[in-house]
């Protein structure tokens, strides 16, 4: 071995952990420095971390307006590759149907009873109910509002047409899957928002930051319920159909019948018994008029007529006196 190059040999070996261990100390001092200043920006500013969930909170808003834009968009790409992806299952669309059928009947009892019948059928129900009476103490108008599911909505629609005489008839179909879909983002995103808020109530400190997040937090709530309302009602209208039924009283059908002549002993017997009637019903009339007044006519009359009776007789007994002198 060289004698020379032995001494370069052991300074170059030596170098290697002395170059680490100046790296490491150059490290810890640096991190100590960080820690130091970290420490005295606390220290100058001792709300910072509840400031931080306050400004976190505040700008949730903008954020939640984002993710529903983004949420929306990630809907509308999700319903187009669901339409483009021949493997993806067809969702069924949400549609409102309401209908409307006029009728008409002779008989307004038994035709209301008869859509009840059909209501029945389908496993529907009557929701509302209005009823008038004729002058003859019979129905003469009802209507009815019919909920059935929204399967069957065409199938009620054309046996309530059969019920009685069909006078109108109207259908109306319209899709809201667009909106349903959108409604059931908004829900998903007020729900995760409001868990982000409650994240954040829970790590907070100062009064006054949890009365600003709880303040954000009604907020939040009170549009989810109104989304939650909004969802129920469509949930409500696509799962059953509305069927306004009016039922009308038909005017009565003249008898067809030969032509009579009005003479004749049939034509003058309906005559005399209608003027019977007519008498008898007059009469009537007159006796029930003059009832309430026998009882003083007996108190009144009865002794005017006793008292009349008697001075007649006293006038008639002077007179035969004086016929019976002069004889």
């Amino acid at each position: 071995m060289d004698m020379n190059t032995a001494p370069a040999r052991l300074a170059a070996a030596l170098a290697v952990p002395l170059l680490a261990l100046a790296a490491c100390s150059s490290g810890a001092s640096d991190s100590s420095d960080g820690s130091s200043s970290g420490s005295a920006r606390a220290a100058s500013d001792p709300g910072g971390g509840s400031s931080s969930l306050l400004s976190h909170a505040s700008g949730d808003t903008a954020g939640e307006t984002a993710g529903d834009t983004a949420g929306a968009k990630a809907a509308d790409g999700a319903t187009a590759s669901k339409a483009d992806g021949a493997a993806q299952p067809v969702e069924q669309p949400s549609i409102i149907s309401t209908g409307s059928v006029s009728l008409s009947t002779e008989d307004v009892a038994r035709t209301r009873t008869a859509v009840q019948h059909v209501a029945d059928a389908y496993a529907g129900q009557v929701t509302d109910q209005e009823t008038t009476v004729s002058d003859h103490q019979e129905l003469g108008y009802a209507r009815m509002v019919l909920r059935v599911p929204a399967r069957s909505f065409s199938q009620a629609v054309a046996d309530l047409e059969q019920v009685a005489d069909l006078v109108d008839s109207t259908t109306k179909s319209v899709d809201v899957s667009t909106q349903v879909v959108d409604t059931d983002e908004r829900v998903k995103a007020a729900r995760a928002s409001i868990d982000r808020i409650r994240t954040l109530l829970a790590r907070a400190v100062n009064i006054g930051d949890v009365m600003a997040i709880e303040s954000q937090l009604a907020g939040r709530e009170a549009d989810l319920n109104s989304l939650l309302r909004q969802q129920a009602h469509l949930a409500d209208q696509t799962a059953l159909s509305t069927i306004t039924v009016s039922i009308d009283r038909a005017a009565s059908r003249a008898h067809p019948r030969e032509a009579t002549d009005d003479t004749g002993f049939l034509a003058g017997l309906r005559s005399g018994w209608g003027a019977l009637r007519g008498f008898a019903t007059a009469a009537a009339t007159v006796l029930g008029a003059l009832l309430p007044w026998t009882p003083l006519i007996v108190l009144v009359g009865v002794p005017a007529w006793l008292a009349l009776r008697r001075a007649r007789r006293a006038q008639a007994v002077p007179a035969v006196s004086a016929t019976s002198a002069e004889g």
